[in-house]
């Protein structure tokens, strides 16, 4: 009836994690092709990667990376190349050049849009789906109300971010070894740890990935999965990108057991599961534009 999904960059994450809350996991880091052994840049890691996830009854996507660049395109190819001989379920591209090169390469698996393809209207989401593509996730800037629209008049599957941080920026270049590290000529894998970027008055913080920036605070829609069930929403996304397995695990047990109540029809209690969450939260929970705030606020059910 749903699927909740969560992403997983490398084959450490995907070994030492228990996704067992999960319907279906995307797998590498879209973000960074120098992030160790991504599988979005490391085809050799793919076919071990997409038995295990399928040995655990899941559905297997694969993201390309987002802004690769003209001297990058082969190697993005070697990897669909790759991927094209495998099991996986879909790949996830941000731009529309890809989608060229998957046409061209005569890719017959479905095809989603990520996050930085920065889908705003429901006309882009038509063309997309002429290009094959058969779910979108709607720029995060968009109200529930856009998104539930986008769905309704396209139609197309929409992937709803329901918890973590929000993507917000990705770049070429990676800001961490070009300031937190300035001179740094080899990636040491700095983003491992956490980088924020606060304003000096304190009222706002993001977290920095190194080649992409994220919102400090968490998204965080636990107390209204009931809403967006009645929307006739069912596939749901959990940001995982620079977090601790235990933490994904824990949000995804959260968002499971209120998904089983909404299909059973029974009530969700949710008070527990958002008290646990907001203590995972280091800088706070929001609700993101969703209610068509300015992105910082929370609203509970009251």
């Amino acid at each position: 009836m749903f699927e909740l999904s969560t992403d997983c960059s490398n084959p450490q994450e995907l070994r030492g994690g228990d996704y067992d809350a999960y319907d279906a996991l995307y797998l590498g880091d879209f973000s960074c092709p120098d992030y160790p052994n991504n599988f979005s840049s490391h085809p050799e890691t793919l076919a071990d990667a997409v038995r295990i996830v399928k040995d655990q009854g899941k559905q297997c996507y694969l993201r390309l990376y987002a802004v690769p660049s003209n001297h990058e395109l082969d190697a993005v190819k070697r990897v669909i190349e790759t991927a094209l001989a495998l099991p996986f379920d879909g790949f996830e591209v941000h731009n529309m050049g890809l989608l060229r090169v998957l046409r061209e390469m005569r890719c017959a698996k479905p095809l989603h849009l990520g996050v930085f393809g920065n889908l705003y209207t429901h006309e882009t989401a038509r063309v997309l789906k002429e290009y094959g593509v058969t779910r979108v996730y709607p720029n995060p800037e968009l109200s529930l109300r856009e998104v539930v629209f986008i769905k309704d008049q396209t139609p197309i599957e929409v992937l709803i971010p329901v918890h973590g941080k929000i993507p917000l920026v990705i770049s070429e270049t990676c800001f961490i070894m070009e300031n937190a590290h300035p001179g740094a000529e080899q990636c040491s894998f700095f983003c491992a740890k956490g980088h924020w970027l606060t304003r000096s008055q304190g009222d706002w913080s993001l977290k920095d990935a190194g080649r992409m920036t994220l919102s400090g605070k968490d998204l965080c829609m636990i107390e209204h999965m009931d809403l967006l069930a009645a929307q006739g929403l069912k596939h749901f996304f959990v940001q995982g990108h620079g977090e601790e397995r235990a933490r994904v695990t824990t949000i995804g047990r959260a968002y499971r057991a209120a998904l089983d109540a909404i299909a059973a029809g029974e009530p969700t209690a949710t008070e527990s599961s958002l008290a646990s969450l907001a203590g995972l939260a280091e800088m706070g929970l929001c609700n993101g534009y969703y209610f068509e705030g300015a992105g910082q606020q929370y609203v509970g059910r009251q």
